[in-house]
């Protein structure tokens, strides 16, 4: 934001946000005989000094990086937490929580309930309408169809032969640079963002074997899909999201443009069939299950990998062209979890008409050197 908010006024905000004491207040807990995890309020004290932290006299880029791998527990909690950056004429918050807590939305509502915008803390509970019987068959469905798309010689990087290694780079276009993304994408690519935009990546990607292991092996990625109703746009604690998934042989990859159109044949097939709202229904059934059923779902199809690497593209920021705590907002960047394996996350958004491309990724996986050249690889593609 434009300008600088004292401290003593940024605590003071902090302890009236409801919404902020409450999560703060959770706690993770787990009934013995249940595999299902809830959060629930607890006794622990809270006070806004517990969870912010502000960097006076730090290096901005140092704090930056030092807030950037602050982890967030979901078993001690506290469940969220703010570093506050000061530059010059500048004040920057990095807000951290877990996404099992709360979505892309749902940060979004978490900076919109320090504003006048209405939010609410939990979801109603709406019927899909399905019974049980219902929803295992949708959930077999989506199983059997996930499971042919991936396999055991998907492409991957490298396994980490240690602990994972959180590191963030970021291509930021300018705004020239954007409309011709966005005239490229529609009059010669002649297919939806998503399709292009991953089109582009995994097009990039191809021409950097190095990066990969291997080298017969089909590209699998499965991209996440907001499928917020209406009636709960404004909630803040849930996960509305669900996956298209999307195999790419290499030997299709033989340009953007075949690329994207090849990805988006697979989106539309899969509306088509409702796989959205059937994995939807999988994911729902997968909360009462335990975690070692849950585990070799996810890591015996692809050979305890996950997917080539994670994709999504973001809805833009509420706060574009908008203030927070009183101040002209002159940024934001969502910097999306590390999730290794896959060891790599791409994520595009934009803001201010400017095409953000944020990449999140474990350095003992890949070299900072390899996914600068992949950046430039991208970039080159969404404009040529």
């Amino acid at each position: 934001m434009k300008g600088i908010i004292p401290e003593p006024d940024f605590l003071s905000m902090f302890h009236a946000n409801e919404a902020v004491r409450l999560i703060s207040e959770m706690r993770l807990t787990k009934k013995w005989y249940s595999p299902l995890y809830k959060f629930e309020g607890s006794d622990r004290p809270y006070s806004p000094e517990m969870i912010c932290t502000f960097h006076k006299n730090d290096n901005p880029a140092n704090a930056l990086s030092a807030a950037l791998l602050r982890e967030i527990s979901l078993r001690t909690g506290p469940l969220i937490h703010a570093d506050v950056i000061f530059s010059e004429e500048e004040t920057c918050i990095v807000f951290s929580a877990s996404h099992v807590l709360m979505d892309y939305a749902g940060m979004e509502n978490l900076l919109a309930s320090f504003g006048s915008g209405e939010v609410k803390l939990f979801p109603e509970k709406i019927s899909s309408g399905k019974s049980f019987f219902g929803k295992l068959s949708d959930s077999i469905r989506s199983t059997i169809f996930v499971a042919s798309l991936s396999s055991w010689n998907m492409k991957r990087l490298e396994k980490y032969q240690s602990h994972g290694n959180a590191c963030y780079e970021m291509q930021e276009l300018s705004v020239d640079e954007t409309r011709r993304v966005r005239i490229l994408g529609s009059e010669e690519i002649k297919t939806n963002p998503l399709s292009f935009f991953l089109g582009s990546t995994t097009f990039s990607l191809h021409a950097h074997p190095e990066m990969l292991k291997r080298s017969n092996g089909n590209y699998f990625i499965a991209v996440p899909l907001d499928r917020r109703n209406q009636a709960n746009k404004n909630v803040l604690l849930a996960n509305y999201i669900s996956f298209l998934f999307f195999n790419l042989k290499p030997g299709e990859l033989k340009s953007v443009k075949d690329t994207a159109q090849s990805i988006s044949s697979q989106m539309i097939s899969q509306a088509r069939k409702k796989l959205p709202e059937k994995f939807s229904a999988l994911m729902e059934i997968f909360r009462f299950i335990p975690a070692p059923l849950y585990n070799a779902f996810i890591e015996l199809p692809g050979n305890g990998n996950s997917n080539t690497f994670a994709f999504s593209m973001l809805a833009n920021s509420m706060l574009e062209n908008n203030s927070f705590m009183g101040l002209p907002v002159l940024d934001v960047t969502h910097y999306a979890p590390v999730i290794s394996p896959p060891g790599l996350n791409i994520v595009f958004t934009e803001f201010n008409g400017r095409l953000k491309i944020m990449f999140s990724f474990d350095e003992n996986r890949i070299k900072r050197e390899q996914v600068k050249a992949l950046m430039n690889t991208i970039k080159k593609n969404l404009l040529d």
